[in-house]
């Protein structure tokens, strides 16, 4: 009984430390209300805005009637047209568009006869990602025209694509999930590393280790607060997920707020470790960012973990968010149930938690003060 009276008491304490001010609070609150309603626009892979440049070297018909196609569709909002080679290299060396299209003087005269009239599409490759995306499009516009100008059935053999969880792919519905792990990593770290850090630099470290509060009380005491906090902003993100932007919620809630708090558990774990290791804050801020930085890398976040090396795709499986990830977009988009995030996603968090709250309590015995 005296334990938990013990970390209910530091709990309150590092409530009381967090939410004493109101600047204290809208550090908490503000950051993830603007991240929500700003991160969904500006992290995005659509490519809406394709600017291009066209050299029409032919002046035929077709190619005409494919410089118009190209203009008319909805995402090329801006055609430059080029007098020559030069003129259109330079286009994209100053980055005024994204692609080039150069129609050869004999494309109209191939089309036709009934021949393959190929179509130069240029792509601008320092932005790689969406410049392939944007040569897709001009691609296809290609396609479509060269099979109806040669009588093809264009729709007889094509594919009925169907797309599952996200049938409008919207990046929303893929993004905002993803918040729940991206700010709760943010929040959980920023207080759990500077807890023991900040007791030591003000040197009331050495009050607490002569109370009598054990070390694993006082991870656990540092721990709680940080989970708390995290699953306080989760009501903000969930709230403006559904309403602001309706993202659909087919999984449980609960099962939710389970998956968010073992993830914030399992954070804190990683926070206590690097705070135990460190003397100041300063060192604390540094430790932090050293584990944000490649744990953001390696989640999946930014490019499959599938693609990366064998290595990358090991040290993954002890990246909290890459189960995070994996198990709020399928509670909101595949319904997944508690015994859906049970193996591997909770188990990975408490194994995480633990491990890195039993290396942090050894530091703390081992380290003299």
């Amino acid at each position: 009984m005296s334990i938990l009276v013990h970390i209910l008491a530091l709990i309150r304490k590092e409530l009381q430390e967090q939410f004493r001010t109101p600047r204290n609070i809208m550090v908490l609150i503000f950051p993830v209300v603007m991240q929500c309603l700003l991160f969904p626009f500006m992290v995005t892979m659509d490519v809406t805005d394709c600017p291009t440049a066209i050299l029409n070297e032919d002046g035929g018909a077709a190619s005409l009637e494919l410089v118009q196609r190209i203009q008319a569709a909805p995402y090329i909002t801006r055609t430059v047209r080029a007098d020559g080679a030069a003129q259109l290299r330079e286009c994209i060396d100053s980055q005024d568009v994204m692609v080039g299209v150069h129609i050869p003087a004999d494309f109209s005269r191939r089309l036709a006869r009934g021949e393959n009239a190929a179509v130069q599409v240029i792509c601008d490759g320092r932005r790689s990602n969406s410049s392939q995306i944007a040569a897709g499009y001009i691609t296809s516009i290609a396609a479509q025209m060269t099979a109806e100008r040669n009588g093809a059935a264009v729709n007889a053999a094509a594919p009925a694509v169907r797309n599952l969880y996200n049938p409008a792919l919207d990046p929303k519905w893929f993004l905002l999930p993803c918040l729940f792990g991206l700010l709760g990593m943010l929040t959980t770290l920023n207080i759990s590393c500077m807890s023991i850090a900040k007791e030591r630099e003000a040197g009331t470290y050495e009050q607490l280790c002569v109370t009598p509060m054990s070390r694993f009380e006082l991870l656990i005491g540092k721990t709680v607060p940080a989970v708390l906090i995290v699953l306080g902003q989760a009501v903000i993100i969930l709230l403006i997920a559904r309403l602001g932007f309706g993202v659909p919620l087919h999984g449980s809630i609960p099962a939710l707020f389970v998956v968010v708090g073992m993830y914030s558990m399992a954070l804190a774990g990683i926070g206590c470790a690097i705070s135990s290791c460190c003397s100041t804050q300063q060192q604390a801020y540094i430790g932090m960012f050293c584990f944000i930085i490649p744990a953001l890398l390696i989640s999946g976040f930014v490019s499959p973990v599938e693609n990366m090396p064998s290595l990358l795709q090991y040290i993954a499986t002890v990246d909290p968010l890459y189960y995070l990830f994996t198990a709020t977009r399928g509670i909101f988009l595949k319904a997944y149930s508690f015994a859906d995030i049970f193996t591997p996603h909770l188990l990975a968090f408490v194994l995480i938690g633990a491990t890195n709250l039993a290396l942090a309590y050894t530091m703390l015995r081992l380290k003299k003060d």
